[in-house]
């Protein structure tokens, strides 16, 4: 088992960062809105339990945009996040009183939250020269960085893929 963790953590560590899952644009059959959505990638993570984020847009809100918080290879339950972006903190409000956890079985453990934030952080995120991402859990916090100088992450470039799939209009 701890072959398969080294395994694993190896692959997070090892890859460019600059790869990952793009977005995903589809139009709602509800109310025909543009809904892009970038799945969860990771921080800038220093150990097996990463946090990382994704992010979901609506053109019915097109200011507004759901942040989600991820803390991989761990099941605790998030109770806050808070953004430091260029020396600004930022804490962010929650949409759900709960945490979403993967299921039962799958082969690495997650949890994860939605933040309604204004598009305009995301822009700042991407924009930032130095952000950190602090997670709140129920056994204490996990912090890492989304970009600090030369150490990016996969989460940083797949919101910069998140933003120009809603700038495509």
């Amino acid at each position: 088992m701890r072959l398969l963790a080294f395994l694993f953590f190896a692959m997070l560590t090892g890859c460019s960062t600059t790869a990952g899952s793009g977005a995903s644009v589809t139009r709602s059959g509800f109310d025909g809105a543009r809904v892009v959505t970038i799945n969860g990638h990771g921080n800038a993570c220093k150990s097996m339990r990463c946090t990382g984020l994704g992010a979901q847009w609506t053109s019915k809100n097109p200011t507004e945009s759901v942040l989600v918080v991820y803390l991989f290879n761990d099941i605790k339950g998030i109770s806050g996040a808070s953004l430091n972006i260029d020396g600004q903190t930022y804490d962010l409000s929650t949409m759900q009183p709960f945490t979403n956890f993967n299921e039962f079985g799958a082969a690495t453990q997650e949890s994860r939250k939605g933040f309604l934030v204004p598009l305009d952080l995301i822009r700042k995120i991407a924009a930032s020269q130095r952000t950190w991402l602090r997670v709140q859990t129920t056994g204490g916090y996990v912090e890492d960085a989304v970009i600090d100088g030369q150490t990016d992450s996969k989460a940083y470039h797949a919101l910069k893929r998140f933003l120009a799939s809603v700038d495509q209009g």
